[in-house]
């Protein structure tokens, strides 16, 4: 059976809201699924999840950053989108993680946590991308680049100094 939604799983988010650790084999599972509809249903499950036990997800996805899936990854950082914009300090250790990946899909993923951590802490994803910007590293300028999309109207001068740092 092809889980497409999160109610076609709902005892699985049951466990992963009491007890994500018993959860995370099966929600690992559709994390690495060749169908797209099944890995978003992991990261949905994971971001449910981290509304009640958030630093037991954000501890399980430090280690799914490593994964040599991308897919798996991806779903890292995904899934930690409402614990960024609430917390965005818990999820750095995975972002940070994935911040040179070369895999677009996970690329995308973490600039997204970026911008959406940006609508509520601005200043966090400031410092961090002007940190990371020092590394040179084009994965990382990518993922700054799109990260800081939505904060380039409210703080040009700040952004342009943070992209530019990557130029030299």
């Amino acid at each position: 059976m092809v889980v497409t939604k999160v109610s076609d799983v709902s005892d699985l988010l049951a466990q992963a809201r009491q007890n994500p650790y018993k959860s995370f084999p099966a929600i690992l599972k559709l994390a690495a699924s060749e169908d797209w509809k099944e890995r978003e249903v992991a990261a949905s499950l994971l971001v449910e999840a981290s509304k009640k036990k958030p630093d037991e997800i954000v501890a399980e996805m430090i280690l799914w950053a490593d994964n040599s899936n991308p897919n798996v990854r991806r779903t890292a950082s995904e899934g930690l989108r409402d614990v960024g914009r609430k917390n965005p300090e818990l999820v750095l250790p995975v972002i940070a993680k994935l911040r040179a990946d070369p895999n677009l899909y996970v690329k995308k993923s973490v600039a997204n946590v970026l911008r959406n951590a940006g609508n509520y802490h601005p200043e966090f994803v400031l410092r961090v991308c002007a940190e990371w910007a020092k590394e040179g590293n084009a994965s990382t300028a990518w993922i700054i680049k799109d990260g800081l999309r939505k904060l380039r109207a409210k703080y040009p001068e700040k952004v342009e100094k943070i992209t530019t740092a990557w130029r030299g």
